[in-house]
């Protein structure tokens, strides 16, 4: 599958790059000019920027603007798309115990979370309006690369790091939708037009309230 191409890739390299395989001797040298160059960069920033794809998704479709599935399905979409990324994330840092650049024996840097959810935003905002017009896939997926410029800026990430968190967010979405017609034949059958999806953000925290009408 094509769509599979890029966050292979993306995980690909940045396999290379960790300090475990250092073939690519990018990281530390990446973060020694960071260091040098931004010593006291410090920005929450990152924390919004994450979800703000995700939120402009639902929120363009709550306003009016049709994407290419409605509200609630988005919302069905949304809610496979973080589970599978936050299940991937979590496990894969589990497996990488990788110390981040800042050390105290913190060994969850690999991948980053904050990239892999902006990135599996950006993808949920690319596959529902990115046909409309081009400009809402580089808007997404702007935000997210800042995001992720931002935990390396931030000394919180590896560079290796936010390449596999990016492929990770791509990889995430792009299985939620192939997952998404079983899910829909199983759960959904017999709700359309009869439930609404609200965007939730409570502390850093991003969700869906699902309203269903009953008859």
């Amino acid at each position: 599958m094509r769509q599979l191409a890029v966050p292979a890739l993306l995980l690909g390299v940045a396999t290379l790059g960790t300090e475990g395989v250092d073939a690519l001797e990018t990281d530390e040298a990446i973060q020694a000019s960071v260091k040098r160059h931004f010593p006291r960069f410090e920005t929450s920033l990152d924390d919004q920027l994450r979800h703000m794809p995700a939120v402009a998704t639902l929120g363009l479709s709550l306003a009016g603007v049709k994407g290419v599935h409605s509200t609630v399905n988005q919302g069905v979409i949304f809610f496979l798309a973080y589970t599978i990324n936050n299940t991937l994330t979590s496990n894969l840092k589990n497996l990488a115990h990788v110390e981040r650049p800042y050390g105290n024996q913190d060994y969850s840097s690999f991948p980053s979370q904050h990239t892999s959810a902006a990135f599996a935003a950006a993808t949920f905002l690319h596959r529902e309006y990115g046909g409309r017009s081009i400009w809402y896939s580089v808007g997404g997926y702007s935000v997210a690369t800042a995001t992720a410029t931002i935990r390396v800026l931030g000394n919180k990430h590896w560079l290796s790091d936010v390449l596999a968190g990016a492929g990770v967010g791509i990889l995430s979405t792009e299985l939620a939708y192939w997952a998404y017609p079983l899910v829909h034949r199983v759960l959904l059958r017999g709700l359309q037009d009869r439930a609404m999806v609200v965007p939730l953000y409570n502390n850093g925290a991003l969700g869906a309230a699902v309203c269903l009408t009953l008859r």
